[in-house]
């Protein structure tokens, strides 16, 4: 949740700002199409956050599928060094009789 947490004060900020009042935007930028233009900075604010967090999550993914595989290599080895201490402790005791 950390991640949807960080973009919450940009969502505030956008949304307690230009785009809750339209009305003042446009009056403040009579050129302007409304709330389009003076919100400008803070959507690019917005797809930037959301941009760095995507990233973010990407590359934890990536991280963990590395751990992951990791994991996985050290498992297998392990099983084939039990697999050979019990196939030598069977040989040992079939020579014993």
């Amino acid at each position: 949740m950390r991640i949807i947490a960080g973009a919450i004060p940009v969502l505030l900020v956008l949304f307690s700002g230009c785009a809750a009042n339209p009305q003042q935007a446009t009056q403040s930028n009579p050129s302007s199409t409304g709330a389009e233009a003076s919100c400008k900075p803070q959507i690019a604010q917005l797809q930037a956050q959301l941009a760095a967090e995507q990233a973010e999550r990407q590359r934890l993914l990536r991280a963990a599928a590395r751990r992951e595989e990791t994991l996985r290599k050290q498992l297998e080895a392990m099983k084939s060094i039990e697999r050979g201490i019990l196939e030598r402790e069977e040989r040992m005791r079939t020579e014993a009789r």
